[in-house]
């Protein structure tokens, strides 16, 4: 894209502010550093923390008549104990089933009676707690937070309750064959790593926690010194430091555990699982490797190589009406898997997976499409801008930061970094992360079908 189409872009999709960060200090004021230039929109950001170290963030934004806070506690799947996929996620959700002296029933009364909307979540990085309403119900989204995080009942009654409605929902999942087919990708990839299996869980990995479990993980990892509170809406830094101190200030620090699992190398030669299934129904594949952590310095142009890799294949089997390809490539801590996705016909899965192997293989040899490379910043950009739009995604965006450690200076620079990324980056992530002789590749599929072309792919295991 040339420069005067490309400002033309951002003019039309982004506002040019002026904003900073402010530093981190033990008495909340702003960042004495001088504004920088960004094509992004984002309140000024006032930071605080209190002496049991969880760190304050507000976004100020006077008039709104509502207020939002979120609460993230960076520790996540990851940490879930063996054989017991899915604690995580079943200590999050208990948080909402009785907590300081109330009943699961007093919680999802208070919830209705201030007109509060509530969302707990438990990904592989961080344990996210949300919570939003009118301005005046700020000193009781404090207080309910405050009960939560230090005072989980984990009521014996609720959690089999929880458990049992967790199982079936996670056994509904699993008969669904695009879950099924990337449980065995995750698992083909990754084996016993902690990333072999789904953050959620199963059936069978939810009968096997139990309270102290929950307990446990509680209290290993929801400390104060682990997490970070945005706070955005009407409100001000003052009173939300002051409500923290009241509500927030007795919740326990403690020793933070790093992730240190060791990274998944690729394995040796193609390996393709076939899921045994009908004719009658369309072809599911995916195509699964180790992909990089959010950290790594070239992570950009990894993601501008992904996107162009979904670019150049949808292209190149758009001569099969029936087919579509997506990838992904989710941040982690930890480098997480790459994935493509094919849905096909099934007569016309076999050569749309010989496209993706061969156009793996050509991106290490030649240098991109200039036209694909820029349409991937763009969107990438575009992304950006769409999050910041809104105080949720602000917030996120700012705790993505703490979480990943991207620096304060991580949103001023983003667009720079993005369009600084050239055709030779692109080849050289293309390079150092596809791995299109060592894939795994599971197909939900007739094994009758497509067992003997397969073997012309890799090694091939037919699953019943």
């Amino acid at each position: 894209m040339g420069a005067k189409k490309w400002a033309a872009f951002l003019g039309v999709l982004l506002l040019s502010v002026r904003f900073s960060f402010g530093v981190q200090c033990s008495a909340l004021e702003r960042s004495n550093a001088h504004p920088q230039a960004s094509p992004f929109v984002l309140p000024i950001v006032k930071r605080d923390s209190l002496l049991n170290g969880l760190h304050l963030i507000t976004l100020e934004q006077q008039g709104t008549g509502s207020v939002a806070a979120h609460l993230r506690i960076n520790s996540g799947a990851l940490f879930d104990l063996a054989g017991k996929g899915g604690l995580a996620n079943l200590t999050a959700e208990m948080l909402l089933k009785g907590c300081g002296g109330l009943s699961a029933k007093n919680v999802a009364d208070t919830v209705e009676q201030l007109g509060l909307t509530v969302g707990v979540t438990a990904g592989w990085d961080s344990t996210d707690i949300v919570m939003s309403g009118p301005a005046e119900s700020l000193e009781a989204i404090f207080d309910l937070l405050g009960k939560l995080l230090i005072s989980p009942s984990f009521d014996q009654k609720e959690v089999e309750l929880l458990k049992v409605a967790r199982a079936t929902v996670l056994n509904k999942e699993g008969q669904n064959d695009s879950v099924a087919v990337r449980r065995k990708a995750l698992e083909a990839v990754f084996g016993s790593h902690p990333f072999g299996r789904l953050a959620h869980g199963t059936p069978e990995s939810m009968g096997q926690i139990t309270r102290p479990d929950l307990v446990y993980f509680h209290n290993r990892f929801y400390i104060a010194n682990n997490s970070e509170l945005t706070v955005s809406g009407d409100v001000t830094a003052e009173q939300v430091t002051r409500l923290a101190r009241s509500k927030l200030g007795a919740w326990k620090k403690g020793e933070k555990i790093p992730p240190t699992f060791k990274s998944q190398e690729a394995q040796p030669g193609r390996r393709v699982y076939i899921l045994d299934r009908g004719e009658e129904q369309p072809a599911l594949a995916e195509i699964a490797q180790p992909g990089l952590s959010r950290r790594a310095e070239d992570y950009f142009a990894a993601v501008i190589m992904a996107d162009v890799l979904g670019q150049q294949v949808s292209k190149i089997t758009a001569v099969h009406a029936g087919t579509t390809i997506g990838t992904d490539l989710e941040a982690r801590l930890l480098a997480g898997p790459l994935i493509v996705s094919i849905k096909s016909d099934p007569s016309d899965l076999t050569g749309d997976l010989d496209v993706l192997l061969d156009t793996m293989t050509a991106m290490q040899i030649n240098p991109p499409a200039s036209e694909r490379v820029e349409s991937a910043k763009a969107r990438l950009i575009a992304s950006m801008a769409e999050r910041l739009k809104t105080p949720a995604g602000a917030a996120e965006v700012i705790l993505d930061i703490e979480t990943f450690g991207l620096g304060r200076d991580y949103v001023i620079n983003f667009a720079n970094r993005v369009n600084a990324i050239t055709l030779a980056d692109v080849q050289r992530a293309a390079q150092t992360y596809l791995k299109p002789q060592s894939v795994a590749i599971v197909v939900a599929g007739s094994a009758g079908r497509f067992e003997s072309p397969m073997r012309k792919i890799g090694t091939v295991a037919v699953l019943k």
